[in-house]
């Protein structure tokens, strides 16, 4: 009996346990699919919207050294990039720079050539002008020596009828005279031949320079320009100088043409303006007397406009080469042309000069330019020597 009931009892406690563990198994499958149906729900919400997160996932050492190679590997083409764009808009600057400066030689040349093609132009033109100014020259040379010729004829024949009125008159005096004698004759001849050769050696001397004086100015003879100070030289018009082609200077007229004998149109010291100076150191020391300007005749000057020529000016002795201030020994206007002589106002120290200054105070009316073509000076030198050197 008791074994029966321990058998029993033994038997419920078995199917209590089963009908635990049943229940425990459905429970269990009941909250694992709880968990089913919550896991589906949540794949369903991340499908349609993400669920955002506020912390960020933990890496480890070799993703962090991954990840900083990517951004230094990003940053360095950046960097790369930019240098990239700054080098193209360098060139594009440079490019740009080079066509700019190409631009403005191409201008340049064409201007110097423009230049050059004026300038020998004006050239020609000058030459001509020259040319038909010579041709003028010799036409009026020529005309001068037919008149003097002329002059000359005249004055032996007038000569000669005075010389026969003469011996008319005495003839009458005195009588009945005996025919002249081949001697007598003979001396007739030579008193006209001699007289004619002095007349011949006057208008020698005076073609020669005009005033028949001795130019102690004159560079032929020894004479300098020592200085001509502060004035400008004028160069506008003058040609330029080149070298294989390229012009490099412009020539201007040098002042030693104001001491020399040539006064061929154009051939005469040209400054700026109205106002310049010229000192000259003489081939002696002179006691001053004279002086002469010279300019071209009205009748071959361009256009017959002299007024370029100098007007009023000064004269001064310097006692040396430098001397800041002078004797002044006259103020002159000159408007005889083409030469006009001019007596020594004032001496009063009755001085020998070796430096003469003269100063142009003015011309006849032309604001560019004035022209000095000679310049000359007259007087006593003090000995018989003369300065070469």
């Amino acid at each position: 009996g008791i074994n029966a009931e321990y058998g029993a009892g033994i038997k419920e406690i078995d199917e209590a346990d089963r009908d635990a563990d049943k229940d425990a198994d459905k429970e269990a499958d009941k909250e694992a699919d709880k968990d089913a149906d919550k896991e589906a729900g949540n794949q369903k919400d991340v499908g349609s919207a993400p669920v955002e997160s506020s912390e960020e996932p933990e890496l480890d050492g070799s993703e962090e050294v991954v990840i900083e190679e990517v951004v230094t590997e990003v940053t360095s083409e950046e960097e790369v990039g930019e240098d990239l764009h700054v080098d193209e808009e360098t060139l594009q600057e440079e490019e740009d720079a080079y066509i700019a400066d190409s631009e403005v030689k191409e201008k340049e040349k064409q201007q110097s050539d423009e230049q050059h093609s004026v300038v020998s132009a004006q050239l020609v033109a000058q030459l001509e002008t020259v040319s038909l100014e010579n041709a003028a020259l010799r036409d009026l040379l020529e005309k001068l020596e037919t008149q003097y010729s002329s002059q000359m004829e005249g004055i032996v024949q007038e000569l000669e009828n005075v010389k026969q009125r003469l011996t008319a008159e005495e003839e009458e005096e005195e009588g009945p005279a005996a025919p002249a004698t081949p001697a007598a004759a003979a001396g007739s001849a030579v008193d006209i031949e001699q007289i004619q050769a002095l007349i011949d050696k006057s208008l020698e001397l005076y073609a020669a320079d005009r005033v028949a004086m001795p130019d102690y100015a004159l560079e032929s003879s020894g004479a300098v320009v020592f200085t001509i100070g502060e004035t400008e030289p004028y160069t506008r018009d003058t040609p330029w100088m080149g070298l294989f082609g390229i012009s490099i200077w412009r020539s201007c007229k040098t002042p030693r043409l104001a001491i020399q004998k040539d006064n061929s149109p154009g051939n005469c010291w040209s400054f700026t303006g109205s106002k310049g100076s010229l000192t000259i150191q003489l081939s002696a020391q002179v006691f001053p007397e004279y002086f002469t300007m010279d300019h071209i005749p009205r009748e071959l000057a361009p256009n017959r406009n002299a007024s370029s020529a100098p007007n009023h000016f000064r004269v001064l002795g310097l006692d040396y080469g430098n001397a800041p201030k002078g004797h002044v020994l006259g103020n002159y206007e000159f408007t005889a042309f083409p030469i006009q002589t001019f007596a020594v106002q004032q001496n009063p120290y009755e001085k020998f000069f070796r430096f003469i200054k003269v100063e142009i105070l003015s011309n006849h009316g032309n604001r560019e330019y004035t022209c000095l073509y000679r310049f000359r000076v007259h007087g006593r030198p003090h000995d018989t020597e003369t300065f070469n050197g």
